[in-house]
């Protein structure tokens, strides 16, 4: 008889890894600027050793995101070299970039400001090892953009779509009440609101075609006032971890995930923020927050044979073993959760 080597306790450890591994083929690249601009032997027979910016970058002056093609990493870096036999994958995931800027390189570089240089703008580039993303505060050393600031006109360089997820300034946010007296603010200050609403999103309630009043429309919604309370919308998050039985009663994870893809905060969406801090993947990260709350992981995460925990916690698979050296079972040959990797 086969004995049994399962624990809930290991299983649980990578409740969130699938998901996690997953956002990394978008996680900003890895790469080591310091080493390939200080002096290294990568030029070949009468070329210079130290790279410079436009070695790789050169596309920047014809291409607006002025990402490196990766046929220039395989002129140095062949197939089969021992550096590159050495790679291992990384031990964490970086969270993925949750934005997108209409930004033009060539435009920039021709600017008598930065005379076609890359450092006025990403500083720090040497000793960066992943892509070094300039803060707004840099744009606004040249760019001032004060009559669009004070008229919160962010659109001629974010994405309307990002606007929707990402926190607003003070001016913009709304507090528990604002759904009682936006009506005043619309007609006040109707292109403020454009900048993140569109009119459908007045319709859903504004809609005089419909035979319903507007405070009979829709109860379930979150912020409605018939099962949960007016502020409920930004404060679920700590309800639904307390009590996460108590909301399975009426909602389905699919209702949560149609929600969190929507407005960008699951990490399961193309560009959408990862909803776990950078080092997730590592056992000090996930593995802990499972040990103490593995309900809130299932909130979002698959269970039964199919989990995320199993296929990532197995023989052969990322997570490994999840079982120490020398493991026995003190559980029934029967026992649910051992059957999902052991069969009798």
């Amino acid at each position: 008889m086969r004995v049994l080597r399962s624990s809930t306790l290991w299983l649980a450890l990578a409740c969130v890894v699938a998901l996690v591994v997953a956002c990394a083929d978008r996680a900003p690249t890895r790469f080591p600027h310091s080493q390939h601009l200080s002096g290294i032997a990568c030029g070949g027979p009468g070329l210079p050793d130290c790279l410079t910016c436009n070695t790789c970058h050169r596309l920047a002056t014809d291409n607006k995101q002025a990402f490196p093609d990766k046929k220039l990493c395989t002129n140095c870096h062949k197939p089969g070299d021992e550096h590159m036999l050495a790679v291992r994958p990384p031990t964490h995931v970086p969270a993925p970039i949750a934005y997108t800027i209409r930004f033009d390189h060539k435009k920039h570089l021709e600017m008598r400001e930065v005379k076609g240089q890359c450092i006025p703008c990403h500083a720090g580039a040497a000793q960066s090892e992943s892509a070094l993303f300039p803060a707004m505060e840099r744009c606004f050393q040249c760019h001032e953009h004060r009559a669009q600031w004070d008229r919160a006109q962010c659109t001629p360089c974010h994405v309307r779509k990002d606007l929707e997820r990402l926190l607003p300034q003070s001016f913009a946010r709304h507090d528990s009440g604002f759904h009682r007296n936006h009506g005043q603010a619309a007609r006040q200050q109707q292109k403020l609101c454009q900048q993140c609403h569109i009119q459908q999103h007045c319709d859903d309630c504004h809609d005089v075609t419909q035979d319903l009043s507007v405070e009979k429309r829709r109860p379930e919604a979150i912020e409605r006032n018939l099962v949960h309370r007016g502020d409920f919308l930004s404060r679920h998050a700590i309800e639904v971890r307390s009590q996460p039985a108590r909301c399975a009663r009426c909602h389905q994870p699919s209702f949560c995930d149609t929600c969190h893809l929507e407005r960008g905060v699951s990490g399961g969406r193309l560009n959408g923020r990862n909803p776990h801090p950078t080092g997730w993947v590592n056992g000090e990260g996930h593995g802990r927050d499972a040990r103490r709350d593995i309900l809130a992981c299932a909130g979002c995460h698959d269970q039964g044979p199919a989990t995320n925990c199993i296929r990532c916690h197995k023989v052969g698979a990322y997570g490994g073993n999840p079982h120490p050296k020398g493991w026995k079972s003190a559980r029934s040959e029967s026992a649910a959760m051992c059957r999902y990797c052991h069969e009798n």
